[in-house]
């Protein structure tokens, strides 16, 4: 008996023994050396550690009522694409290792082909004991079906209290035509001008914070936060609501429309994480779009994308003039801030998701160039488990440049608009071009080793967003690189 329990007493002292070499090991391996502070340094900052939480709440934490799980297949009538769209498969593509194995360490990607529209993607992370209470959804509103346009009396009874919130947005992506197009769409008699063209109520101004980058590195300016009221009010000006509310109450229908084009919202990454149910998440669990869609399940989404390498270039040639720190800069300067933020990104994939890493401010801010904007497929994948097929249109910036009247009509057939006569209709195409920067002709073309880094740096995005959008269009071989004359 007694050498029995020796026994059983060195085999317990042993598995403790065992455990707590084990656990040493598995900290680690979780632990990332912060190594040189040059261009690591921003990923060590906001990430040392790639928590194991998020996969043990998603083993451990049983999904949220309505909440996705794994492997399911989007329903027929969400995923179909819209008829005017080309939906030809693109050509099988092998992704670097360091894309394919960063996009596969999100916790998002076992959603592969899973719709969750207003929901979470992936169920609770574990967030720290004073976490903040984040900013919750706001309440869909009782809408009147007298009017297209999403609006409401906060006093039915009594029908007081009209207001309105977008029907349409145009929301990505900057210096890819979004300005011109929202310019031109409000040329429409149906289509009601609003009190100007990005609100960002959804990314910034509700949050209290607007991105300005006009002196010094200054990129965020805090202020009092919009209420919903003032969005709305904002959103309508006083002739359109007027205009709608009086078409409700004496036509008892309204075909006007308001929009909302601000650029940002389908890649935003400044805020997320003070969103409700996005505390302790390392990527986002919930997103701009799931917070529209909540309010208003039959928004439509305008996107209008152009190959990332040029669309780079132009956005920083706009930036030049109103950001201080980078008046003055040539062709060069952009080289330079290309081949640091292409080697930051490169770091940070090497260690965390690929999510992960495109939603993180602070890399985004450090690398002065907006290299994630250009990361379409990431942010477009989370969209295309909020959104329905046929209530986006997507649109090439190339397309529009050579074809702005089958462009523009697309968009008002999209929206549901009446037809334009051939009169208003070239109104409409010879409007004068909006938003059209000078800078490149001080700065000239990019230097061509500059666009060889980028190219290759965007190599994996593009064949991705071609893949998941199934339109080889979107691989730009048709109009990139231009052709020389």
């Amino acid at each position: 008996m007694r050498m029995h329990m020796k026994f059983l007493l060195s085999i317990t002292i042993a598995t403790v023994f065992l455990l707590l070499i084990f656990t040493q090991l598995d900290e680690r391996q979780d632990t990332y050396s912060t190594g040189v502070k040059s261009d690591e340094q921003y990923v060590a900052e906001f990430d040392v550690k790639q928590e194991k939480s998020i996969g043990k709440d998603k083993a451990d934490t049983p999904p949220e009522p309505g909440t996705a799980t794994s492997h399911n297949q989007l329903p027929k009538s969400e995923s179909k694409a819209p008829e005017n769209v080309v939906t030809k498969p693109p050509e099988t593509t092998k992704y670097p290792s360091w894309f394919s194995e960063a996009w596969d360490r999100s916790p998002v990607r076992s959603l592969t082909e899973t719709f969750v529209g207003d929901k979470p993607f992936f169920p609770h992370c574990k967030p720290s004991k004073n976490t903040a209470k984040g900013v919750p959804y706001i309440e869909p509103k009782d809408y009147i079906p007298e009017s297209k346009n999403p609006c409401w009396y906060e006093d039915p009874a009594r029908k007081k209290g009209f207001r309105c919130i977008p029907y349409f947005y145009i929301a990505g992506v900057a210096k890819c035509g979004t300005t011109d197009l929202y310019r031109r769409l409000r040329l429409h008699p149906d289509i009601m001008k609003g009190t100007m063209k990005e609100y960002h109520f959804w990314d910034r101004e509700r949050f209290g914070n607007v991105e300005m980058s006009d002196s010094g590195n200054v990129s965020i300016v805090h202020r009092k936060p919009w209420t919903f009221e003032q969005y709305t009010d904002f959103i309508t000006g006083n002739a359109g609501l007027k205009t709608v509310s009086n078409e409700v109450k004496f036509n008892q229908h309204s075909h006007k429309i308001f929009g909302d084009g601000s650029p940002s919202y389908l890649w935003d990454i400044l805020n997320w994480g003070r969103l409700e149910g996005n505390q302790g998440c390392k990527e986002p669990r919930i997103v701009i779009g799931q917070h529209i869609r909540h309010i208003y399940p039959k928004s439509k989404m305008i996107l209008i994308f152009r190959h990332p390498t040029p669309r780079l270039y132009s956005r920083f040639l706009s930036r030049i003039w109103r950001t201080g720190y980078l008046k003055g800069s040539t062709s060069t300067t952009f080289h330079n801030f290309v081949v640091n933020g292409v080697k930051t990104y490169q770091e940070c994939f090497k260690r965390h998701s690929i999510r992960q890493c495109a939603y993180n401010y602070t890399i985004y801010d450090d690398v002065v160039v907006r290299l994630v904007e250009g990361m379409y497929p990431i942010f477009m994948a989370d969209w295309l488990r909020i959104w329905p097929r046929e209530q986006m249109l997507i649109l090439r910036n190339e397309d529009y440049g050579m074809d702005l009247e089958g462009t523009v009509q697309t968009a008002f057939d999209f929206l549901d608009v009446d037809k334009l006569n051939g009169t208003d209709l070239a109104t409409v195409v010879e409007h004068q071009l909006s938003n059209v920067g000078s800078e490149y002709e001080k700065l000239g073309p990019m230097l061509p080793e500059t666009v060889k880094i980028l190219d290759e740096f965007y190599q994996p995005f593009v064949h991705k967003f071609a893949e998941i959008l199934r339109d080889d269009r979107l691989l730009w071989k048709d109009v990139y690189p231009p052709k020389r004359e």
